[in-house]
């Protein structure tokens, strides 16, 4: 007996993860002889296939042999993946449900947080890539039923061969099922870890928040504080300013009075102002100008350092970025 069509079957892992493979195999039914090529072996990848090749014993003659082991590779790396973010997420949750959130506010800097985000990152397209498998496992149950039929016309159902390739398509069908449902798992642990991870950042965030509240509202009632001091001494200056007003006409008039320079009770013959008064006046302006000077250097020093310190608050030093 012979047969006119082979049967070829083609699959390729996404290269986004790593230890992606590629597989094309085709069947020769009159032979029962399976010829396959897997693209991107490692040692380990070989010796997994020559393993389950070993194993298969009635699976070894069915079309879809190599296919169902390219679907368990396929498994086993997409669960290894996901294994490896679940222990990164519990050894987060330990650390996080041990340390105190006032210790763990400063830790969260722009490092932490970037790891943060990658876990959810990471885990996110983990999930949109579990579904993408998930949809060509249903067109790969889909094949098993078109191969099945193609075997049932080739081999007839009453020889022990057709009912042992029956047998095998019908477990191969069971066991991508049970594959299906383990992806369901894997996809809700995925979704465990972003929605867990996306609660741990915005706690201690709230917690950061809260703090940074606190300590508003405590400069807040320092500036009430320093406000109405100003208020007091502002009160205080405006009293002395209103007493300084009254006294110092009246002071200023009996100190030239009180002065020498004048002769209020001078006869016709002499003179009420002293010869002197040149000096007088010269000196009163030198002083004068030596106190204006001192003052104007003075507030332009004390000028010049409050500027200095506010261009350095205005410099951002030390800050950083998330991104």
């Amino acid at each position: 007996m012979t047969y006119e069509t082979n049967m070829s079957f083609t699959a390729r892992m996404a290269a986004s993860l790593p230890n992606g493979l590629a597989m094309s195999t085709t069947y020769i039914p009159e032979s029962q002889v399976t010829l396959a090529v897997v693209f991107g072996c490692t040692d380990h990848h070989m010796q997994d296939i020559q393993r389950r090749i070993e194993n298969a014993d009635d699976q070894t003659h069915h079309p879809l042999l190599m296919p169902g082991i390219f679907a368990e590779l396929e498994r086993k790396r997409l669960t290894s993946i996901v294994d490896d973010h679940l222990d990164n997420f519990v050894s987060r949750s330990d650390l996080f449900q041990t340390t105190p959130l006032s210790l763990q506010s400063p830790a969260m800097n722009d490092k932490e947080t970037r790891k943060y985000l990658a876990l959810c990152l990471q885990n996110q397209e983990l999930v949109g890539h579990i579904r993408a498998v998930k949809r060509q496992l249903s067109k790969f149950l889909a094949e098993i039923d078109d191969v099945s039929l193609e075997l049932a016309a080739i081999f007839p159902g009453d020889s022990e061969k057709g009912q042992s390739l029956a047998k095998v398509g019908l477990k191969m069908k069971r066991r991508v099922q049970d594959i299906m449902r383990e992806y369901d798992d894997r996809i809700d642990d995925c979704n465990m870890i972003i929605s867990n991870t996306s609660l741990a950042m915005q706690t201690v965030w709230n917690h950061i928040a809260r703090e940074d509240s606190a300590t508003n509202t405590r400069i807040a009632k320092a500036n009430a504080a320093i406000a109405l001091a100003a208020k007091n001494d502002s009160a205080q200056m405006k009293s002395i300013a209103v007493l300084t007003m009254i006294y110092l006409p009246v002071s200023s008039v009996a100190a030239m009075f009180s002065m020498d320079m004048f002769n209020w009770e001078a006869e016709s013959t002499e003179s009420i102002v002293s010869k002197h008064i040149w000096l007088f006046v010269i000196v009163a302006l030198c002083l004068t100008i030596v106190t204006l000077l001192a003052w104007h250097f003075g507030t332009r020093r004390e000028k010049k350092r409050a500027e200095r310190s506010n261009l350095a608050f205005q410099e951002p030093d030390g800050l950083g970025s998330i991104v």
